[in-house]
């Protein structure tokens, strides 16, 4: 995918960051709609004068975006909530702003590549899950030229997932296991997420109106990824099984902050799966190369967190 003007919602996110060095690199020029220009800088860094075009973004008022859509190529949706803010719910995130660029993007005869969640269901109290899937189902249901990618966990060196257990073993003798760290993940790298991300756009009448499933090559248990990054910073083992009723109420405690590092919704999102055993070979096929390995991968970044004498 070269020399297209490529509209971006949320390039200033984890995934986005890395996906817009890959577009940058390969020529193209993106427009970044952003709520607060100054975050955009470290994108622009990256690319040359001129390759990057920053849009006022005023996620409370969606008629603006359409002038947007009309004046590129292809439409990204990158937006994505781990948890609700007072003025930001899941609901906006995830279904009324795909809802409208998927109008707008179906309106001007736009392909729009949408990304959403592995596990994404109406059968769940998540919030987060529910406003995942419907939109998702707009998409499908009012929108003729477009991909969804449904990514598992996102591995990478400036994650909140892996770096945020590998920040709590710094300073805690233990890590918490929720639901017994039975549920189970298929992580991807952000760096395979973001080239299968560029080449769907090259390859986008192959695999138009699909819902692709964004997995890595291995399937592990909270409890098993947990157990490596024990082992990469060198600690011994120590769990502490939270019982559901004391991890509701943490949950719920912790949602008031202003960025919780634990959330009743994300407590029952842990009663999902996420994993597609299936889809890393679709993956594979997609990126034309293998997928990278997990443990490997995250061991180099949670370096960072060993103690040193």
């Amino acid at each position: 995918m070269r020399n297209k003007n490529i509209l971006i919602f949320g390039s200033t996110g984890f995934i986005g960051r890395s996906l817009s060095k890959r577009l940058l690199a390969n020529g193209n020029k993106l427009i970044c709609p952003v709520r607060d220009p100054n975050r955009v800088k470290r994108n622009i860094l990256s690319g040359d004068i001129g390759q990057i075009d920053v849009a006022e973004f005023d996620i409370h008022n969606l008629d603006n975006i359409e002038k947007l859509i009309e004046d590129c190529d292809i439409v990204i949706n990158l937006i994505g909530l781990l948890f609700e803010k007072n003025n930001f719910s899941f609901e906006l995130a995830h279904f009324l702003l795909p809802k409208k660029i998927a109008i707008h993007a179906e309106k001007h005869n736009k392909p729009f590549l949408h990304v959403s969640s592995l596990g994404s269901t109406y059968q769940s109290k998540s919030n987060y899950l529910v406003s995942k899937k419907m939109g998702e189902e707009f998409i499908q249901s009012n929108n003729n030229n477009h991909i969804i990618i449904r990514p598992s966990v996102v591995y990478g060196e400036e994650d909140n997932f892996i770096n945020q257990f590998g920040r709590m073993l710094k300073i805690l003798p233990f890590l918490p296991l929720f639901k017994k760290g039975n549920t189970k993940f298929q992580p991807i790298y952000v760096n395979d997420l973001s080239l299968m991300i560029m080449n769907l756009m090259s390859k986008f009448d192959q695999y138009k109106n699909q819902n692709i499933a964004a997995v890595g090559k291995e399937v592990f248990t909270f409890k098993e990824i947990l157990s490596h990054i024990f082992f990469t910073l060198q600690k011994k083992e120590r769990f502490i099984n939270i019982p559901p009723f004391f991890a509701i109420l943490q949950g719920k405690i912790m949602e008031k902050l202003p960025k919780p590092l634990f959330t009743y919704d994300q407590y029952v999102t842990l009663s999902h799966d996420s994993i597609d055993e299936g889809g890393s070979k679709k993956v594979t096929e997609i990126i034309e190369h293998d997928l990278s390995n997990m443990k490997l991968v995250t061991a180099q970044y949670l370096k960072k967190f060993i103690d040193r004498v």
